[in-house]
């Protein structure tokens, strides 16, 4: 039989797995089997919430990643908006010193 992976479980079904071992005594194999998911799996959940609370049962990639990906996304519109400016500050100059010379 194959397992699930964890990385695609949400907190909550964390949260709610390791609720069924701590709080109703239930077996982490037990927990694992009905979810089809591996003790080792189930277990290191248990441990990361004894260790960290709930903040131990979220996946800190699914966080980075789309913030970054967003980050990344404005980052490239300021720098498109800062190349927009310089170059009218540019055209400004020259207009600038068009006139000058014209006076």
């Amino acid at each position: 039989m194959r397992k699930k992976q964890s990385s695609h479980n949400s907190v909550e079904t964390k949260l709610e797995a390791v609720r069924q071992v701590l709080e109703n005594k239930r077996s982490v194999a037990e927990v694992a089997n009905e979810l089809d998911l591996h003790r080792d799996t189930v277990n290191r959940w248990v441990i990361s919430f004894k260790d960290k609370g709930e903040q131990g049962l979220v996946n800190p990639r699914s966080l980075s990643q789309p913030s970054q990906a967003k980050d990344i996304k404005q980052l490239r519109e300021l720098e498109k908006k800062l190349k927009e400016k310089e170059m009218e500050i540019e055209v400004l100059k020259k207009f600038q010193a068009f006139l000058k010379g014209n006076e």
